[in-house]
């Protein structure tokens, strides 16, 4: 199967997963507005911040592994294939174990109420809803280990409906329990459901195509350790975007108060959901940068990357350029009037996504080969830099406008950065790179013009 029609099958999966997106990030947020009100949704976002910081306790392992699996797959080394998801599987289920005694001693001890600074919940269901939110956080993060079969066949595709679908279910439960006043704690179990089935459906798929059983004969001390520096530079990755993520909700609650940071918030995920929209074609294309790279196929790593790169610059202005007309409709009419616009932060933050846009797309040539370290300790130091730039200014001018400023200097330091280490790992100078941006150009607006000319035929 050609690169390009796999990467067309996973761009298409990932729109799916737009949607669902656009139902959690976008659709559902006037609904717990509506009946939760501002106050407990803030304890919802507090709630969620801070289990989804968890999801960095694998310690990047599952990524590195999943890589590593698509390499040596493609190099047909079948038996380190099977002793790398055995040890995937085993180190998630242990960390887990771990987490789960811990967070029950500290329920049980202090309680995460005050922890959390929770004002709305009771005790019983801000501990017992964090428990339940970060076993799905594992749950997840086990069904992932799957995810090296599915890449290394070409079947990312069908991983990511699954997940989507899983992700679905999930928010369906969650739209029902809300409007109808379920019970959080019952909520939450229900909640469980899709992603323990999400597991099974994985397990039975992957196993038809790589047959594989957890068993502790298959874990090999050599292997593991093999992976130990990749896979803790991969999780400087997930502690940076946590940092970014839930440091900032924090960093504005403290400063500027709930009220504020609700908008800050919903600001922050409308124009986030856009940069998944962009970051879509990255996702699609990191599962054939890798088994390129396990080929030792440089060339169309080159194509695929610097292709990509061009039509997310693209794509990302041109998004940006309606935004700045009707963003400020769309919002109003997504939160129904009920939280204030501010148009200067919406603006900052458009420029913001521009800059974080272009990184992502350049980070996939380290992500996807393994070759990261470098890449994820420069993003680790720009997020906490991001964060603690934004906590003194806000602490000396306390205005939400004023944080896309620090935000657009840290993206666009990494972005070049970025730029910079992928040239010396494809062996391109900057000059060259500027050579290949412009015939990739051209290849780009011929084979527009192509299908343009096609398309007319057909009419």
């Amino acid at each position: 199967m050609s690169v390009y029609k796999t990467i067309a099958k996973n761009f298409a999966a990932n729109s799916f997963g737009l949607g669902v997106n656009f139902l959690n990030q976008i659709a559902m947020v006037p609904l717990f507005i509506t009946h939760w009100g501002v106050d407990k949704y803030a304890d919802w976002i507090l709630i969620t911040a801070f289990s989804t910081f968890f999801g960095m306790t694998d310690m990047g392992l599952n990524r590195a592994s999943n890589n590593e699996f698509v390499i040596k797959y493609q190099q047909k080394d079948y038996l380190t294939c099977i002793k790398l998801q055995t040890n995937a599987f085993l180190f998630v289920l242990s960390v887990f174990a771990v987490f789960m005694i811990v967070s029950i001693f500290i329920s049980v001890t202090w309680g995460f109420k005050d922890l959390l600074s929770v004002k709305v919940f009771s005790e019983t269901e801000t501990s017992v809803a964090f428990i339940l939110l970060l076993s799905e956080v594992f749950l997840t993060m086990y069904g992932r280990v799957y995810h090296g079969v599915f890449r290394a066949t070409s079947r990312t595709h069908i991983a990511i409906v699954i997940d989507n679908v899983v992700r679905l279910a999930v928010l369906l439960i969650l739209f029902f329990g809300i409007f109808f006043k379920i019970d959080l704690i019952l909520l939450l179990i229900m909640y469980l459901i899709p992603t323990a089935a999400g597991i099974l459906f994985k397990h039975y798929y992957s196993t038809r195509i790589f047959d594989i059983k957890l068993s502790i004969e298959n874990f090999d001390i050599g292997v593991f350790k093999s992976l130990i520096k990749p896979s803790l530079a991969f999780m400087m990755f997930p502690l940076g975007q946590a940092v970014s993520s839930q440091g900032l909700v924090f960093v504005v609650n403290t400063m500027l108060g709930p009220s504020v940071l609700v908008a800050f918030t919903t600001t922050r995920t409308l124009v986030n959901f856009l940069r998944q929209l962009m970051n879509m074609l990255s996702t699609s294309i990191n599962p054939e940068i890798c088994a390129a790279y396990g080929r030792n196929d440089t060339r169309t790593m080159i194509d695929i990357y610097y292709r990509s790169l061009l039509v997310t610059f693209a794509s990302t202005l041109a998004s940006i350029i309606v935004l700045l007309f009707v963003g400020e409709f769309i919002y109003h009419e997504w939160t129904k009037g009920a939280i204030i616009f501010n148009g200067a932060f919406f603006t900052g933050m458009l420029f913001v996504l521009l800059v974080s846009c272009l990184w992502g797309m350049s980070s996939v040539i380290p992500l996807a080969t393994n070759t990261h370290e470098r890449f994820t300790i420069a993003f680790l130091i720009s997020q906490v830099a991001g964060v603690a730039l934004c906590f003194l200014l806000l602490k000396a001018y306390p205005r939400m406008e004023l944080i896309p400023s620090v935000l657009v200097f840290t993206e666009l330091a990494l972005f070049l950065y970025t730029l910079s280490e992928n040239n010396k790992f494809l062996n391109i100078s900057f000059r060259k790179m500027y050579i290949e941006l412009w015939l990739q150009t051209k290849f780009l607006f011929l084979k527009g013009m192509q299908m343009i000319h096609v398309v007319n035929y057909e009419k």
